[in-house]
């Protein structure tokens, strides 16, 4: 399995990860934690090993004539009581590069289709482990945190699925 995203530099990704942590001690949420902290610009898809050469050389050809972006974190959310996150603040730049790296990947891959979802920027703390009956305490928590940073980027990363472990296998600047 693979997915593309924007990486969110190290200092943050260490914040992100001590709240990962707390959602691990406290609910035993641990499916957050096997990635970096990312924004997602497509979601996991699988493709034969044999074709990664390949789906690393369309990662190394994406090119963008955008600036460099300035991603805003502001506060918590959640989607129903399944996903807690926090919160990517507007940027019209942000989407439109999720619409030139889909175009660019999903040209050069069938097994990679358009998400027909509504592109909702967040960078995930709990998800698909995260109980109903757990989520109103940890959005007790999580609902009266202040969490506010921004950081910039001009850099897309293609991410692999090893031993249960999502890891960078090639970056981009565009």
């Amino acid at each position: 399995m693979y997915y593309v995203a924007v990486l969110c530099p190290p200092e943050i990704d260490k914040k992100i990860l001590e709240y990962k942590r707390w959602m691990k001690e406290r609910f035993g949420c641990v499916v957050a934690l096997k990635s970096p902290a990312h924004i997602t610009l497509i979601p996991p898809f699988w493709l034969e090993e044999e074709k990664e050469t390949i789906l690393q050389h369309t990662c190394t050809s994406f090119a963008s004539e955008l600036p460099e972006l300035t991603i805003g974190i502001q506060g918590f959310s959640h989607f129903n009581k399944k996903v807690l996150y926090a919160v990517v603040t507007g940027n019209p730049a942000i989407e439109e590069l999720k619409k030139q790296v889909e175009v660019h990947f999903v040209s050069s891959f069938d097994v990679i289709k358009k998400d027909e979802r509504p592109f909702h920027p967040h960078i995930t703390i709990a998800t698909r482990d995260l109980k109903p009956s757990d989520f109103i305490k940890a959005w007790d928590y999580f609902s009266t945190k202040e969490f506010t940073t921004t950081f910039t980027t001009q850099t897309i990363s293609l991410l692999k699925l090893i031993e249960g472990k999502w890891n960078v296998i090639k970056e981009k600047n565009w």
